[in-house]
Formats: C-alpha cells, structure tokens, sequence
C-alpha cells in the first residue's frame, strides 16, 4: 500500500522549510509500519494548508488510492461541530448557553423532576449531567430509535453522579443538545433527523468551506469517492466491515467528511470563526465557549505523561500541558473508523488523521503516534510517547493473535437449538461452516474457547466474549458480555 504526500499551494517551501516532509517521512512508515489500509492526515495553520498526506487505498484488496477528497466516517468528532451549529443560533439570540434546557424546549424531560428544572443548554453538551446510559444503547442500537424516541428515552436513562460532580461520556443527551435549536422553533417527530442535516449544512458544512461533508450511515450511492472501514480479526489482518448506523444519533457521530473539508474545520478554529472562505460562520465569543472545559477529564500518565488538566468541554476536550500550551482535541470511532482532530491556539496549529480502522483494539494507535509526534518534535511534549504508542499497537495484535490460538470453530450440533431471532434485532445464524451473530448490517462471527465461552472472531466487537445460555423456562439467551443479554423470540425458519 503506497502513500503520498503533498505539501498544498504557497505552503511547499515554507513547509518543507519546517521539517514537514521529514515528519511525512515517519508518518509514512508508522502507517506501513501498522499494516493499515487507509488513512490521511493534514497539518494546517490558521493562513494555510501545510501538509496534505494521503496514505494506503480505500479497501483492502484494491488499487484505488486514498485522496484528499476520500470521505471518511469521521463519528464523534461531528460533536464539535455540532456544538458550533448550537453556538450558531446563540449568536442569533434564539437560545442561551445558560438558559434552562425547559424553557427553550417545554417537552424535555430528565430522569428526574430536579434535573428537568435545573440542566442548561450548555449542560447537555458538557459530559456533567451525571447521566449515564447503557453500553449497549449508543454503541450497538444508534439506528434503531427514531428521534422523538432517542428525545422521549432521555427520562428512562439512569442517573449515575450528582450534575458537574464526574465526566460521564453520553451520545443520547448529546444528541438531544444538537435537536435542542430545531425543538425550540417548533421542528418535532420524525422530520427532526432530516432537519438536522439540513440545519448543520446550512449552517456549518457550506460556511466553513466543507463542501465535501454531509450526514450520512452509508457513503455508497452518495459519493463516488470514499473510504471502506476495517477492523482486524483474530489473526490479525484486517479486513472490510459493514458501515455502522448512525441514525438519530447523527449529532453525536454522523458526519462523513474528507481531509480537504476537515482541515477546512480546524482551520476555522484557529482562525476564531471565520471560514477560509473569508466567512464568519460564528461569533469568536461564542466558539470560545465551546473550547472552555466544563468537567475533568482522566488521563494517562503513560500516554499523556506532560499534560498537567484536561476538561471535556463542549464537543471539545480542552488539554493543558506543563508549558502553558493547550490542545483543544476530539477524537471519534465508529465500524471501521477511527479519527482524531485538534489545535494548539497559542502556536496556530492543527492537525487532522482519519484512520479506516476500528477503534478498538488498534485504531487509535495510529493518531497516538501522529499527534504526539508533532508535539515532540515541535515543541518537546510527550517525548517517548510515539515509541510507546507503537509498542501497544504490537502488544494489542499480538494479544489478539493469542487470543485466535486458543480459538477453535463451533461445533453446529451444540448451537443449533440457539440459532434464531432475539431481542434487540440480533439473529444467530449459522452459514455454512461459520457461526454469526447478526445485528442490522454487522456480521461478528463467533469461535469457542476452551471453557466453551464463545469469542467474536472478527468484526466490530473482535475479542468480546458471549455467551449461550437459557432461561429458567428454557428460552434461549445471547449474553454479549458488557453490553446487554437478550432472549430470543423466534427460532430458526
């Protein structure tokens, strides 16, 4: 798999005067270094564009290159910009960062009668409600819920710590943040979803140069050019996954982008809003909001061993480093992808990698290793940091390489009484030699373990146990360990 690297318009001798190329060069050989099948990564200042680094194909097996223009699934790193779209209307007076989240939309509703009362606009968008949801809700079921169902299933969640007390990660609330200004015009059921993919186009994607971007499951029929998501099996070598849904969940994770329209974005960051097109999209006042940290965020002392506090802030993670420099970041992971965004204001830098590669386990070693590359070499930061990147990288294929030794196929004759639907839209099935669980377009099939524990051998999930058990009355279950158990509900046709 071939890279190549670009160093955009006026920015080539000045970028090559930097140390650019150089750091193209390691950057180059930690992606074949990785094995990985596509990815691109940008460097860009607030004036311009200084390293354009397209890197490997767009499927595993093919030829195609991966461009500027490839769109990937760039997931969580939509939050940013739909806290920007909210800023938005801020700076048009239809809603306050402050204001009860009740009076700007009568409807919402809380687990509990207090947090109704008391949660503001900036809350939702802050990881501090104290709210939590269940693993499975946003991780496996984003397409399930229609909006009015994600917006109705907010008073259902549980509540886990008192508000502003601890960081608890949550796309539910998140997304009912990025409905909040559509509720608030008087937008409900099901056109909610449309809307808001009208609304952030309008309002962000054109504005900040993103011509590229929209919201979308599912590039293909939309785009011509785009990026196949892969994610390792038990053997290690990765290999092409369904796309995830995103659905109602779409302000939380839904945005499909290029590197060219994501360099676009940061660089309207670290220009204070306004677009390389020369546009204001949003007040400086207002997008600064969005980079102050709202809740202490944990970090790694091995990984992150120079940052001395971090805050999740709204659909930013604000990071402050022993030499006064910040780092406001977001990374995303979604089937098949895993992506990384940031700027450091005081040195007018952004950086951007988008990676096709499942999050977990390996994925996001790769921008690990980039980003705390650029802060080494530039300015002395998590030195070390990139060796140790790689090096969990090593330690997560072997252990799955482990794990694949100790694997063996199912034998048919002990799960055929299982095969059949459950609960939550999950089907066992067994084709041919394999056995699969099934779950909208995901396909994880499923080996057995010495202890007759059954292991995901691929897919989304790869290293996750389940179990086949049953009832006390004789009804089939699927435990997918750390997620959810369903029963199931009808047997095999």
């Amino acid at each position: 798999m071939a890279g190549t690297a670009g160093v955009a318009g006026a920015a080539g001798a000045a970028g090559a005067a930097d140390g650019w190329e150089s750091f193209a060069d390691r950057v180059k050989a930690e992606f074949a270094a990785m094995g990985l099948v596509g990815a691109a990564v940008a460097v860009v200042s607030s004036d311009r564009v200084l390293l354009t680094l397209p890197l490997g194909v767009r499927e595993a097996g093919t030829d195609a290159p991966v461009t500027p223009s490839t769109r990937f699934l760039v997931a969580s790193t939509t939050k940013s910009m739909t806290s920007l779209l909210v800023a938005t209307h801020v700076d048009q007076g239809r809603l306050a960062w402050d204001q009860r989240v009740v009076d700007a939309w009568p409807g919402f509703r809380a687990p509990t009668d207090e947090l109704t009362r008391t949660l503001k606009v900036r809350d939702l968008l802050g990881m501090a409600t104290g709210i939590d949801e269940p693993p499975a809700l946003s991780g496996l079921h984003e397409g399930d819920p229609t909006a009015p169902q994600l917006l109705r299933s907010l008073a259902t969640l549980p509540v886990a710590a008192p508000p502003d007390t601890t960081f608890i990660y949550n796309n539910t609330v998140y997304s009912a943040a990025g409905y909040l200004p559509l509720l608030g015009s008087g937008v409900s059921g099901d056109g909610l979803t449309a809307a808001f993919a009208d609304d952030l186009r309008e309002r962000v994607y054109g504005p900040a140069g993103m011509a590229g971007a929209g919201i979308a499951d599912d590039p293909r029929g939309l785009v011509t050019d785009f990026m196949r998501g892969h994610g390792p099996d038990l053997a290690g070598t990765n290999a092409p996954l369904a796309y995830g849904p995103v659905g109602s969940y779409a302000p939380a994770g839904g945005t499909l982008a290029s590197l060219d329209d994501m360099a676009s974005y940061v660089r309207l960051q670290l220009r204070r809003g306004v677009s390389v097109n020369g546009h204001r999209v949003v007040s400086a006042g207002n997008l600064a909001e969005c980079w102050k940290p709202h809740i202490p965020v944990p970090v790694s002392p091995e990984l992150d061993p120079d940052v001395t506090e971090s805050g999740y802030a709204m659909g930013w993670i604000h990071n402050r480093y022993c030499d006064g420099t910040s780092l406001i970041w977001h990374n995303g992971g979604i089937d098949g992808f895993t992506s990384f965004i940031g700027f450091l204001p005081e040195h007018d830098l952004g950086l951007v990698v988008l990676n096709a590669m499942n999050p977990s386990p390996t994925g996001t070693f790769f921008y690990l290793y980039v980003l705390n590359l650029l802060l080494g070499e530039r300015f002395g930061l998590n030195k070390g940091v990139p060796a140790k990147a790689h090096a969990q990288y090593l330690a997560a294929v072997q252990a799955l390489r482990t794990l694949g030794g100790r694997t063996r196929p199912t034998d048919p004759t002990i799960t055929a009484p299982h095969l059949g639907f459950y609960e939550g839209g999950y089907r066992l099935t067994q084709d041919g030699p394999d056995l699969n669980l099934r779950l909208g377009p995901r396909t994880m099939p499923l080996g057995v373990l010495p202890d007759g524990t059954y292991v995901m051998t691929g897919g989304l999930l790869v290293e996750n146990k389940v179990r086949l058990t049953r009832d006390a009355d004789g009804t089939p279950r699927i435990e997918v360990v750390q997620f959810e158990t369903v029963r199931r509900t009808v047997g095999p046709p």
